[in-house]
């Protein structure tokens, strides 16, 4: 598995350290498996400045035997003119690492949070961050477009060439081979192709066929549905647990997004605000439940969030409030 970690600048030093951190997130998982920790391995020997960094993080996490040992090269134990009896000055060194480690959490938490596709993107072999799209070509040939926020990993598992899609959207245009099935894994969905154009959005448990053929199917195998064959221009989202019905989609809507363009025709404000999730850094969140019943219909650049704002202002009369790559509220 190959990991690609994000970064936006720095020294070396930080970027170790907030790749430290995000290793030891995952590390801590109890679903981690040995290829997880292989990835850590292999990522540990990369940079003689990742075992002191992920020593640090372990540090500040209170995880060593001795943790008052790391705190003396920092100061905080120096005494003073009159020393403080043993007991008194170990509360205060554990009151301190307590204080430190709480920092720590909220620093990973907010990180997370205003983020929450970090971890997927850093164990992905291919991804994007909000507000980012890419082509990326696959080992047999195969070309995938990425939306933004999203992040998949690929395999060859036996004959079947097989891509999860650990969060977001994305389309393929898959080389043909029918001696090497293509499957996709996208959450509660599975897709099969020989060689077709297809787009799979796994946060709408969706997907959609530009021409070929492709077959989809839950994931969930004890639903007691069959699978729902597509073929050009209809798509199926899943519905209570299992396939739902094909149905026909708009050329001139379908795929929008791989030419820069968010289109929505009487989107309920819930379905806006994800499409918003993608176009930039940081959380959209809607105050008020009854807000998420409003809909919007236009055509905007999605790299230009600003101007969906601007439309649910004018048009829902809805109020917005912003902090730049963190949040932005939605409320009356």
């Amino acid at each position: 598995m190959k990991t690609n970690f994000t970064s936006d600048g720095g020294d070396d030093r930080q970027r170790a350290a907030r790749e430290a951190t995000e290793w030891f997130v995952r590390l801590n998982n109890p679903l981690a498996d040995v290829e997880t920790r292989r990835a850590y391995q292999a990522w540990l020997m990369a940079d003689p400045t990742h075992p002191a960094a992920m020593q640090d993080v372990t540090d500040l996490w209170g995880a060593l035997d001795q943790p008052a040992a790391r705190l003396a090269a920092s100061g905080w134990h120096r005494a003073a003119a009159v020393a403080a009896p043993q007991p008194r000055k170990r509360a205060r060194i554990g009151m301190r690492l307590a204080a430190v480690t709480m920092v720590a959490a909220v620093v990973v938490g907010v990180t997370l949070w205003r983020d929450p596709g970090l971890i997927d993107r850093a164990f992905a072999d291919v991804a994007t961050r909000p507000g980012e799209r890419r082509e990326a070509r696959l080992a047999d040939g195969s070309l995938a477009v990425l939306d933004g926020d999203t992040a998949l990993t690929s395999k060859m598992v036996g004959d079947r060439r097989v891509v999860t899609l650990l969060r977001g959207r994305i389309w393929f245009d898959v080389v043909a081979d029918r001696a090497r099935p293509f499957i996709v894994h996208a959450g509660p969905i599975d897709v099969q192709v020989h060689g077709t154009a297809f787009e799979v959005d796994r946060e709408a448990a969706a997907v959609t066929v530009e021409h070929g053929r492709v077959a989809v199917s839950a994931a969930d195998a004890n639903t007691g549905r069959g699978p729902v064959d597509l073929t050009d221009w209809q798509r199926v989202a899943l519905q209570d647990g299992g396939s739902g019905t094909a149905t026909p989609v708009d050329p001139e809507q379908a795929f929008a997004w791989r030419r820069g363009l968010i289109v929505v025709d009487r989107a309920p404000l819930s379905q806006v605000v994800k499409e918003l999730d993608k176009m930039a850094p940081g959380h959209v969140l809607i105050v008020d439940p009854e807000l998420r019943r409003l809909t919007l219909s236009g055509t905007f650049r999605a790299d230009d969030p600003g101007a969906v704002l601007e439309a649910l202002r004018s048009t829902l009369g809805v109020r917005t409030l912003s902090v730049p790559g963190f949040a932005t509220l939605i409320y009356r």
